[in-house]
């Protein structure tokens, strides 16, 4: 998988009060970082490499 930019990510969702997450950024080994202010849940979703264009 390959994501072109930051908006390629797409959305994702608290499991525990179900608020959208933020996106905190993305690690080079190609994890998109989440975390949710209100639970101070983080997750780390595999998006594969950002390419900047």
């Amino acid at each position: 998988m390959l994501a072109q930019n930051r908006q390629d990510i797409g959305s994702h969702w608290c499991p525990d009060c179900g608020n959208e997450m933020d996106l905190a950024g993305v690690q080079p080994a190609g994890y998109a970082q989440f975390f949710c202010e209100h639970c101070r849940y983080r997750r780390d979703r595999f998006v594969g490499t950002v390419v900047d264009n």
